[in-house]
């Protein structure tokens, strides 16, 4: 079977919602008020993979596991190479 072309706005449409939906799957939020933290922000892990912002955390009882400071998506994926250093003992 062959299927209907598209028109351009629809296919714009299409590639937009995928890609807004893309960018909401990774995007780091507080469990608590579902606000997303600043880059630059400390965000707190608790149990059960529970992120809190620093907003949030007066109202949260117990310690947190972990902070985290939030990072640019793009400062995550890229990574930095460097030349191997050369042995002095060689």
């Amino acid at each position: 079977m062959r299927r209907q072309p598209i028109s351009e706005a629809d296919l714009e449409r299409q590639l937009l919602r995928r890609s807004v939906h893309s960018l909401h799957a990774e995007r780091l939020n507080c469990h608590r008020c579902g606000r997303t933290p600043l880059v630059g922000e400390v965000v707190y892990r608790y149990p059960r993979e529970r992120t809190i912002c620093a907003l949030c955390v007066p109202y949260r009882r117990g310690r947190p596991l972990a902070s985290i400071p939030v990072r640019h998506g793009e400062e995550i994926r890229a990574q930095r190479l460097t030349p191997p250093v050369a042995d002095p003992a060689a």
